[in-house]
C-alpha cells in the first residue's frame, strides 16, 4: 500500500515538480521565512519547513499536523477500497472521504508554493482508480479476497466504527492555511 501511495503522491508532485520556485514572490508572502543554506533552501509557513536542494530535491515536513499530501493519499486510497472491494458496504465511509478529497484539493490547490491545479489531481485520481480497477477485476475471485482488498479491509472497518471521529479529524488538519506537506505521514 505504501508504494501505491507513493507513486500516486508522485504524480501528483510532479504536476508542478518541473517549475523552479519564484522564491521572492513565496518569500513576500505573510507568514513566510526564506532560510539559504549554502546549496539548500529552507522555506518555512505555517508550521511546515520544505527544504529544496541544488538539484530540485525537496522533503516537505508539517510539524503542526498531520501533513495534508499524506492524509490526501491515504484518503483517496481508502475511498477506492471502499468503492470497488466492498461496493455499498461502506458508503458513508466512501462519501465522507469523497466529500473530504475535494476540500484537499481545494486545498492543495490554494496552498501549494507551485501551480497546480484541482484537474490534475482529478486526473491522477482517475488514474490510479482505473489503475486499481484494472487489478481488483484482473482475478477471479470476489473482490474482498483480492490482496489489494485485504490489505485495505481493516483499515475501511476501523475507519467506518469511527466515522464522525475521522470526518473531524480530516477536517482539522484543513483548517490552517500552510503548503501541503508529505510527512510525517500519519
Amino acid at each position: 500500500m505504501i508504494r501505491r501511495l507513493a507513486l500516486a503522491l508522485i504524480l501528483v508532485a510532479g504536476t508542478a515538480r518541473g517549475q523552479p520556485l519564484d522564491l521572492d514572490a513565496i518569500g513576500r508572502q505573510p507568514g513566510t521565512e526564506i532560510i539559504r543554506q549554502g546549496d539548500n533552501v529552507e522555506i518555512r509557513r505555517g508550521g511546515v519547513t520544505i527544504i529544496v536542494d541544488k538539484n530540485g530535491g525537496e522533503l516537505s515536513v508539517d510539524g503542526s499536523r498531520p501533513a495534508v499530501l499524506c492524509i490526501w493519499g491515504l484518503a483517496v486510497e481508502t475511498q477506492i477500497a471502499a468503492d470497488l472491494c466492498y461496493p455499498n458496504e461502506y458508503a458513508q465511509l466512501s462519501k465522507m472521504l469523497s466529500d473530504y478529497v475535494d476540500a484537499a484539493n481545494d486545498f492543495i490547490v490554494a496552498n501549494s508554493l507551485r501551480p497546480v491545479s484541482k484537474a490534475e489531481l482529478e486526473k491522477t485520481m482517475a488514474q490510479r482508480r482505473a489503475k486499481v480497477a484494472a487489478q481488483v477485476e484482473k482475478y477471479g475471485v470476489p473482490s474482498a479476497q483480492r490482496s489489494f482488498c485485504q490489505s485495505q479491509g481493516q483499515l475501511l472497518s476501523v475507519w467506518n466504527k469511527e466515522l464522525e471521529k475521522f470526518r473531524q479529524e480530516l477536517w482539522q488538519g484543513l483548517a490552517v492555511p500552510r503548503p501541503p506537506a508529505m510527512n510525517p505521514c500519519l
